[in-house]
């Protein structure tokens, strides 16, 4: 029998338009503190069962052609590429979980990485990063917080953006690490086809009322607050192209 085919494209109304801020001059994000990857990391081979299964369409880092930036030991400025194929879980997500198969530019290497590799991956060539510490430092301060947070039974905030709002200014707003804010929405929903896995740091939200998860600490240790009036009004001025103050962010 034929084998079956790819299900379609799932067309969804997209939150965010395509207009992005000038990202000249973003300086990077995150913190140090971890270890480049050791050589150049060789493709992943798929579960034979479902290595006939990899789609070029059907998620949203695939259908958008997603940049990523990826750091080894060869290349230490990094090597940028695209998000090429979508590998969906197998029945046991443990035994065949969802992979990505991503294509480096210049020499066409390819590598099949999971979730948090390509979340990291998109938020560095989104920060413009230049070595694998500083994402290494944003996974610690996100564990970090994690572990806070349940200690001390702490409720998740939220911002609800206004339109034009960016993940940039949420950040400064609240004076909350940039990456880290990016590196929690973008895996605040694993669907294939959610508004979410398309944040990037200059995107604006096309329509009011859009959730951003906010990391539970500031980048000054206090507690973020919840959803003070005075940011929302920073905010909402700098929207319309009146200069917003925000808090300065981490470097």
């Amino acid at each position: 029998a034929a084998p079956a085919a790819a299900p379609p494209s799932v067309p969804t109304a997209r939150v965010w338009d395509d207009s992005s801020e000038d990202e000249a001059g973003l300086p990077p994000g995150g913190a140090g503190g971890g270890l480049a990857g050791h050589g150049r990391r060789r493709p992943r081979p798929a579960p034979a069962a479902q290595s006939l299964a990899w789609r070029s369409k059907g998620h949203a880092w695939v259908e958008s052609r997603h940049k990523v930036r990826r750091f080894f030991e060869t290349t230490p400025g990094g090597v940028d590429g695209l998000v090429a194929q979508y590998l969906p879980p197998g029945k046991d997500e443990d035994e065949d979980p969802e992979m990505w198969r991503v294509v480096h530019d210049g020499d066409g290497d390819e590598e099949d990485l999971d979730f948090d590799d390509v979340v990291d991956a998109l938020i560095a060539k989104d920060l413009n990063h230049k070595s694998a510490d500083e994402m290494e430092g944003v996974r610690h301060e996100e564990e970090r917080q994690e572990r806070l947070s349940r200690a001390q039974r702490l409720e998740t905030r939220s911002h609800h953006c206004s339109e034009n709002q960016t993940p940039r200014l949420v950040a400064g707003l609240y004076g909350v690490s940039l990456p880290l804010l990016l590196r929690l929405n973008l895996k605040s929903d694993r669907g294939s086809m959610t508004d979410h896995l398309l944040l990037k740091a200059g995107t604006r939200a096309s329509k009011r009322g859009f959730v951003l998860l906010l990391p539970a600490f500031r980048i000054d240790g206090a507690r973020t607050e919840a959803e003070p009036q005075q940011a929302a009004a920073r905010g909402r001025r700098g929207a319309k192209g009146r200069p917003a103050q925000p808090h300065p962010q981490a470097a």
